[in-house]
């Protein structure tokens, strides 16, 4: 679903930064596969220490990949 703005509509009550499991949840895939997106700079992330730790994916970020890949997101899935 769109918002008004065109963008894709995130649910609220959503953290902001998504762990690698949380999207995988959301996407229905298994964390290497989100890890190889990851990895190639095709979904981006940060992380809390450059170079190692838990990387996180914004909100928008995941709705906007999502959106071009033809992925569906169970936000549901993370609330």
């Amino acid at each position: 679903m769109r918002a008004a703005t065109g963008q894709p509509e995130i649910p609220a009550g959503i953290p902001e930064g998504l762990t690698v499991g949380q999207v995988a949840r959301a996407l229905n895939m298994k964390a290497e596969t989100v890890k190889g997106w990851l990895d190639s700079g095709a979904l981006p992330c940060w992380r809390v220490v450059e170079g190692r730790g838990w990387r996180f994916v914004c909100l928008i970020d995941l709705a906007q990949f999502a959106d071009r890949h033809n992925l569906p997101v169970n936000w549901l899935a993370l609330v």
